[in-house]
């Protein structure tokens, strides 16, 4: 995600809504489309419009009632995602580690595309498989831990470490590029105990090395896959001979880990993350103009000293690399390992629970919605209505209605 030089807030003059109000009918109409594919479409133009139904929300400090628009709540919806991101940082801060944290990143080599895009669910369970069992593997290793403290080092002590990992499929061109992110928390748990990492200033693990065991696991459960007759391929793949070379030719490409620096603290780590886990392949704040098919986005050129740049793209082939980024149906982005799913019962005193105060992550972008009298984040749904002009939720009251026609609120679909 690029950073846009705008003020935070600024509402958005372009959305990947009015690309698909403009240009998907005739897309559609050219291409064949999954179903989850056709449904993100449908929900992305509808979301907060009329189609959907709409809602009253009244603050509870200054009882101000205000209506909006349902959203789709689409997970590949730019609009739909802020609640989420809120919520899942607030879950994270409830039980963490006052530790260091280390970002770690696993990529592939671009030449997995024509295996991958076809074989989405497959393809990406191997690579959370693959990179989760690395970090693992390094992490059950007594030697990239300080083990002083323990009362028996000769003991070989059972490792455990407490991660989470995020797919992405995307670069900042919407070009697929499929990776995960990995958080991991720079500390080695031994029942209650907690040891710290031996190179703690440098490096969790050596990257080089990770990066030929990550190969080396990803390689094989491709094999297996493809002699289990798992995977959907051109017909050349249907040669094994041909089938071995392809591999041989990824296996002598560079593979990369890339770690990142270490974070000092839960908070910094968790709200850094909240950029990963909750996006989409492209925000709205990032669309330029849409004019004449083409459309214009802004992306940050990493190779070209981290430069902000302009892409034109015609609306097609615009469509085409955002719907590439539409994961399996039911499919989980964002998967946790080790440790991290037992840390409340852990009794020790780096353990924590980081209280999580209004706009404590970034005041500048605050992921609540404000009352427009009285500012605050606040407020209580009151009444649901569905986009059959059903009450679903709550009770249409008097004073409801009496509001509507006051401010003139379009409910018509």
């Amino acid at each position: 995600m690029c950073k846009i030089e705008n003020k935070p807030n600024i509402i958005p003059s372009y959305e990947m809504q009015d690309i698909f109000k403009l240009y998907a009918d005739e897309y559609t109409s050219n291409h064949t489309l999954t179903s989850i594919q056709k449904r993100a479409i449908t929900d992305i133009r509808n979301c907060r419009t009329s189609v959907l139904g709409y809602n009253a929300k009244e603050c509870c400090e200054c009882k101000n009632i205000e209506f909006s628009y349902n959203s789709c709540r689409n997970r590949n919806c730019p609009k739909c995602q802020g609640q989420k991101r809120f919520q899942w940082i607030e879950d994270r801060l409830k039980t963490t580690i006052n530790v260091p944290y280390y970002h770690t990143v696993f990529t592939v080599p671009n030449q997995l595309f024509c295996l991958a895009i076809f074989n989405q669910k497959i393809f990406y369970d191997l690579l959370f498989k693959s990179a989760s069992d690395t970090l693992k593997l390094f992490g059950r290793d007594s030697k990239y831990w300080n083990m002083k403290d323990l009362d028996d080092e000769s003991k070989q002590p059972k490792i455990d470490l407490a991660f989470f990992g995020i797919l992405h499929t995307w670069g900042q061109t919407l070009v697929y590029h499929p990776h995960i992110h990995f958080i991991v928390a720079g500390a080695g748990i031994i029942g209650d105990e907690i040891v710290e990492p031996k190179y703690n200033a440098k490096f969790l693990f050596p990257v080089k090395a990770m990066s030929k065991v990550f190969r080396g696991k990803l390689v094989e459960g491709i094999k297996n896959a493809y002699y289990d007759d798992q995977l959907e391929l051109d017909d050349d793949f249907k040669d094994c001979k041909y089938f071995e070379s392809f591999i041989d030719s990824i296996v002598k490409r560079k593979w990369v880990v890339y770690a990142k620096s270490q974070f000092s603290s839960s908070e910094r780590i968790v709200e850094y993350m909240s950029r990963y886990t909750h996006r989409t392949a492209i925000a709205n704040s990032r669309i330029i103009s849409i004019e004449n098919n083409t459309v214009r986005f802004r992306y940050r050129d990493y190779k070209d000293n981290n430069k902000i740049k302009t892409m034109k793209l015609s609306s097609d082939e615009f469509i085409k690399r955002f719907l590439y980024h539409i994961p399996p149906k039911r499919y989980h982005r964002i998967r946790y390992y080790g440790a991290v799913q037992r840390l409340s019962k852990i009794k020790h005193e780096k353990i924590v629970t980081i209280e999580n105060s209004e706009n404590q992550i970034n005041p500048d972008k605050p992921t609540k919605p404000k009352c427009k009298k009285c500012q605050s984040t606040k407020s209580e749904t009151i009444v649901v209505v569905d986009g059959n002009q059903k009450v679903v939720q709550g009770l249409m009251t008097p004073k409801i209605l009496a509001l509507k026609r006051e401010i003139q609120f379009d409910d018509s679909s």
